[in-house]
């Protein structure tokens, strides 16, 4: 038998090869049934193996899956979201196969489509997974849209996420019997051709409620130059009218370091004339609408002295 062909192919695999690459490689069912009694290898799902010492992992059980799922088996569902990094907890094991039946499998929830072309199968660190869009579609249905809308942004910023792929994965899906993911239907709306995400949740989320306003867009990561010579930008910024608005999102203002240069680059802002304002997390869509407004003289608005 080829051993060293084999782990090569084990090694892509998380550890993993099926009985018939077993085979494949020169093996046989003696040979498998002699190697797992002596501790060499061992069985992870039926039909497929762990080749030699291993160290177990969350991926390495999704691939065990897709293998003894069969050759169409993918990660689907939150297993995929997970996969892809847009949830952090995905529960039982989804497979989605195309037109064919899958293995039943312990502790594996199984799905089964029609509808199911190249664009929205791939290979994403060595496991069968859907595609981002195809990800996003399946795992919405009955999520309400303010998170299917950070899972998109993520996906855009993230992922790089093309929206013209989504729309076509939505509407290739959609048809009798299908539950319609409406969530991710009214959030891909509100994202205009060309939106930029940016570099957290808040932003987006300001970003679109500046939007739905119908405020004048701000320059997103506006540089400066600063009295030492260095550049910084500005989160959101309208440099006619010389407002600046930094967005404090946890994510990259959680350090003592961070929250140090933040008020060091403000106190620099502030001194070469900008006027500067602060939202977090916890400032309603209203508050930022209502102060960008009055910040930049929008009509109707009033102006701060």
């Amino acid at each position: 038998m080829d051993d060293h062909a084999l782990r090569a192919l084990a090694q892509a695999q998380y550890g993993l090869a099926t009985r018939r690459q077993v085979l494949a490689h020169g093996g046989n069912d003696d040979l498998i049934d002699r190697r797992v009694r002596s501790g060499q290898w061992a069985r992870a799902r039926r039909g497929v193996l762990i080749i030699g010492a291993v160290p177990s992992s969350w991926e390495q059980q999704v691939m065990a899956a897709c293998l003894a799922g069969g050759a169409q088996a993918l990660a689907s569902h939150r297993t995929a979201g997970r996969h892809w990094g847009l949830v952090p907890r995905s529960g039982r094991i989804q497979l989605l196969a195309g037109g064919e039946r899958l293995v039943r499998l312990a502790g594996v929830e199984n799905h089964q489509t029609l509808i199911l072309p190249p664009m929205d199968r791939t290979v994403h660190r060595g496991i069968p997974v859907t595609s981002v869009a195809r990800t996003l579609v399946d795992l919405s249905v009955g999520h309400d849209y303010s998170v299917v809308g950070r899972w998109l942004d993520d996906a855009i910023r993230r992922l790089s996420l093309d929206p013209r792929e989504l729309r076509s994965c939505i509407a290739r899906l959609a048809g009798p019997g299908r539950p319609s993911p409406s969530g991710l239907v009214q959030a891909l709306s509100e994202r205009w051709a060309g939106f930029d995400p940016g570099d957290s949740a808040l932003e987006a989320r300001a970003l679109l409620a500046i939007g739905r306003a119908g405020l004048p867009m701000p320059v997103q990561q506006h540089p400066v130059l600063r009295p030492d010579g260095s550049r910084a930008f500005i989160d959101l910024a309208y440099p006619a009218e010389m407002v600046a608005i930094e967005l404090d999102g946890w994510e990259h203002h959680s350090t003592r370091s961070a929250f140090d240069r933040d008020r060091a680059r403000a106190n620099d802002l502030t001194l070469a004339g900008w006027k500067l304002y602060r939202f977090t997390w916890t400032t309603s869509d209203a508050a930022i609408v209502d102060t960008v407004a009055r910040a930049i003289g929008w009509p109707g608005s009033a102006v701060p002295a």
